[in-house]
């Protein structure tokens, strides 16, 4: 099961990963949210949320980041 679910998070994660570059930054997780949502959210809100889930201090999310806040 383990197995699905952290093929699902990385299509999410990849989906939001614009240049593949395999790190989501606050901008890049604008512009997806203003697609997929139809919503502005300010570059501060998306870069606390960034920051959020950023353990190695580099402001920018890993899908390691990604798929360990999954599982919390």
């Amino acid at each position: 099961m383990t197995d699905i679910m952290e093929t699902a998070a990385r299509t999410v994660f990849e989906r939001y990963d614009l240049d593949g570059d395999g790190l989501v930054t606050a901008d890049e997780f604008r512009k997806v949210v203003a697609e997929l949502e139809g919503t502005e959210i300010t570059a501060a809100a998306a870069q606390a949320l960034i920051d959020s889930l950023d353990t190695d201090g580099d402001r920018q999310m890993s899908f390691e980041e990604f798929w360990a806040a999954m599982n919390r």
